[in-house]
Parts: C-alpha cells; structure tokens; sequence
C-alpha cells in the first residue's frame, strides 16, 4: 500500500509544484489512503501485494507440503525442514508464520479501513472488495491450518489445536502492544467454520469470471475461485456431499476448461481457461530472490529441488507416454526437474479447474456404495487430456475397479500426478492416514508422527502464554 500511497503523493506534488510543503508518504494518516475510490482501490492491491509474501504464498507455503512428502530429493538449502528434524527455533517455521499472518493483517486491516470509510466506493463495490478480503483471509487460514495443525481427522471432532483465529489489526503500536489482545490457538474444526463462514459469505458478492482472461479474473479473486476453494475445505474436512456440490457448481457453470492435450500450458501462460486463481508476479515481485517457486524448481537457476523420487514412479502406472512425464519433466544428467516452474516471475498456482474436477471424482467415490459412474468419467476426463493419443492407455470403466477403495487410490494417484508440487502431496498423505513413505536418508514417517507438522516458533510461544506449542517441539 505505501507504493501505491507514494504515487499520489507524488502526483499531488506535481500538481502542486510545492514539494518543500509536502509531507513524507510515510506519514500520511490512514484515513487518507481510504479517500477516495481510486485510494481504496490502490489499498486493495496492497493486499494482493500481502499474498505475495516470499516466505509464505509467493512459493514456499507450497514447496513445505511437497519437500517432505516423497516426492523430491531432500533439499539441502531448507535445512532440516525435508528431514523432519525441525526445532521450534527453525527459521523457515517462524518465516511461514509470520508470513500467512502478516497477509491475514493486512485483509483484516483493509476490512477496517474500508468499514470506517463506508460510502465511498458504490455499494457493488464495497461489497467486491470485502468478498476479496475473505477470500484471501481465507486462503492463507488453509495453508496455515495444514502447515500448523494436524488434518481434520486427526481427532474425531477436530478439537485438536488448529492455529490462532485472527479476525481484527492492531490500529496503532498501543493496541499491537496490548496484552489484551493476545489469542489461543483455536481448534482445527473452529479453523475450518471460520473458513467456511468467509467464504460462503464472499462468494455473492464476488465476480463472475466472463470473457477474456486477465489478471483481474486470474490473479484476483473470483466466484468461481471462492466456490473451488470451499470445495477443498469440504474435501479436507471430510464432508463429501458439500465438497461435490460446490466442485459440480464450478463445473456446470461451463467457464473454465481443461487445456486440450496440454498440461504444460497453463504453468507459461497463467490465464488460461484452466487457471481458477494464481498469486499472480512479475518480476518487481521477486526479482532473483531465493524466495521465487522458480528459483527453488527452475534447473538453470538455484536448482535447490530434483524431483528424482517422483520422475522414477513406475511407468505402469505414469505411463512413459504420458504428457506431464513427456513435457513436464527436464532431465539434466542424474537428475530430472519440474518443469512447471523455469521462471522467477512464475505466477504461483494456487487453483487449476483440474483440481476441481478431481474433488468431486473423489466426493463421489466417496458417497457411493459401490463404484461410482460419475467419479470414472471426471477421473478419465483428466487422464485423458495427458494421454489423447495412446490407444494402449484406455479409459477406465466401472469394471476396472474392484472396490470403491480401489477407484478411491486411482482417484488420489492422479491428484499426486496432475498436482504434483503445488502444495498437496503430504497434505493428501495426511487426511487419508497414510504414512510418508522412506525416502532418501528419512526413514519412513508415521501419519501421526509430531514431525509432520511444524513448530509454532518458540518466539511467539514465548511472548504468547496462551500460544501452546505442537507436540514434540
């Protein structure tokens, strides 16, 4: 927000030709910023600027789940972090919690702002604007709760500790010093309410992606992107009947598609009718940081992590002919790479419409009996796209299963394949009890080991009483 404040100001000094007589930008009230429409606008990019963080989703919230689920080799650039030798005092848990929250700060204090300068945006407006806010609040609580907290089944009614439920912004350094102020760690079925509440609320006022894609159908929240998400909080919570209702909502409303034949393209060309929503960069972002997804995947730059573990899955399964091996992988020597991620303006994935129809393929398996119809004809749907052209590879039928379990690990192996290191590997693992297999030099890790999550960092346990600590940390 101070960039965007820096500009009017500068504007007002050209205007003015009285530079002597302008204040700093940096001491510029609030209120000020919250003037006028173009302001509030200029302040709700700020927010988007937020969910950039480098530390958290400009990549790394995402690179946490897949490092230490199998699936790479162990980087050794996020030290113990890949071999689950975590401190409370590690850098990268306090990095990522501050990170989620300070994004989580600044929806929150947008929504104050904005509710103490009510009527001056048009109605339609306020409304968009706060849906954002929820969306995004809402986006970072779902990667805080899975990096923080075991899965939602961990207990039967998810009373375990969740993360800190923060719904209000200190307004100056008096109330962010108040102990008063000072919050518990809320439980993990309280997380997923909270989640549920913002987005339930935010998807009316949110808009309908039409037309052509741009970064402001792709890049900021939309409709369809708070209907996907809610889907994968149902998903995650175990509530299959919601989670397939607001996947076939996002269906049935025919306005994204998979990329014909081409899993390649929507990682290089960020609006396509595939992508739902990005945190979308550029290279003022994060130019040449250590931070970028790009840096860490991308084979001519840090090359931090080699996907050797995932690139040898047996080819019975992930066909050799299949087009996310064919075009997704780089081979360099003795290792190979994604090639999802080359550049360090890569727009970070956050959504893709496969995503989507995988969720209600695995709500449907879940609910049936037996072996559900629909669920084959979503699971071949994404299949397919990545294998247009090789008679071998039929199509599945209801008979290719035995059991709907069986149709239920199909389901979850193609989520590994088409998602691969967008942040769901060890989630995945997680929520259906499955152990992280041996890997490397990490033995094999139990679901319910205490390793699987991170620390809270000790810090914040430290001037927090009321923060309690995960276990084993």
């Amino acid at each position: 927000m101070a960039k965007w404040l820096l500009s009017a100001t500068l504007l007002a000094a050209a205007s003015s030709c009285n530079v002597v007589d302008q204040d700093p930008y940096v001491n510029l009230p609030v209120n000020d910023g919250f003037s006028t429409p173009a302001r509030i606008t200029s302040s709700l990019i700020g927010v988007y600027n937020d969910l950039q963080n480098a530390e958290f989703l400009g990549g790394r919230a995402l690179i946490y789940s897949d490092i230490r689920s199998a699936d790479t080799d162990i980087p050794t650039y996020f030290g113990n972090v890949g071999r689950y030798q975590m401190l409370s005092t590690d850098g990268f848990a306090s990095s990522a919690w501050i990170g989620g929250y300070r994004t989580i700060f600044g929806a929150n204090t947008f929504l104050q702002n904005l509710a103490d300068n009510t009527g001056k945006l048009t109605a339609a407006q306020e409304k968009q604007y706060i849906a954002e806010c929820k969306f995004i609040r809402a986006l970072t609580m779902w990667h805080l709760v899975n990096l923080f907290a075991q899965p939602y089944n961990f207990t039967a009614d998810a009373s375990h500790p969740g993360i800190v439920i923060q719904l209000t912004a200190p307004r100056n350094a008096t109330d962010a010093f108040d102990l008063t102020g000072r919050l518990p760690r809320s439980s993990v079925a309280a997380v997923y309410t909270q989640m549920q509440k913002d987005l339930t609320e935010a998807i009316t006022d949110l808009p309908v992606v039409s037309g052509t894609r741009g970064i402001s159908n792709v890049g900021r929240a939309t409709r369809g992107a708070a209907q996907a998400l809610l889907a994968r909080v149902y998903l995650y919570k175990g509530d299959y009947t919601q989670a397939a209702s607001f996947a076939n909502t996002v269906i049935a409303a025919n306005t994204y598609a998979l990329n014909a034949n081409d899993p390649r393209l929507a990682f290089y060309s960020y609006t396509t009718n595939e992508s739902i929503f990005s945190v979308a960069m550029n290279l003022n972002d994060n130019p040449n940081t250590n931070n970028a997804i790009g840096q860490h995947y991308g084979p001519d730059r840090r090359a931090d992590i080699t996907i050797n573990p995932f690139a040898n899955i047996d080819t019975t399964q992930f066909r050799s002919k299949d087009r996310r091996r064919t075009t997704l992988f780089d081979v360099r020597g003795a290792n190979t790479f994604t090639a999802k991620f080359y550049a360090v303006d890569n727009w970070v994935p956050i959504i893709r419409y496969p995503e989507v129809l995988l969720t209600r393929a695995e709500a449907l398996a879940q609910l049936d009996a037996g072996v559900s119809s629909d669920a084959v004809t979503l699971l071949n749907t994404v299949r397919r796209r990545s294998l247009p052209n090789v008679p071998a590879y039929a199509s599945y039928t209801t008979a290719s299963f035995a059991n709907k379990q069986a149709l239920i690990d199909a389901i979850l192996f193609e989520r590994r394949i088409e998602l691969a290191f967008e942040g769901f590997r060890l989630y995945d693992l997680l929520r259906y009890k499955r152990d992280i297999p041996a890997h490397g030099t990490v033995p094999r890790i139990a679901y319910n080991d205490s390793r699987v999550i991170f620390p809270i960092p000790y810090t914040d346990t430290q001037l927090n009483p009321l923060l309690s600590q995960n276990p084993g940390y």
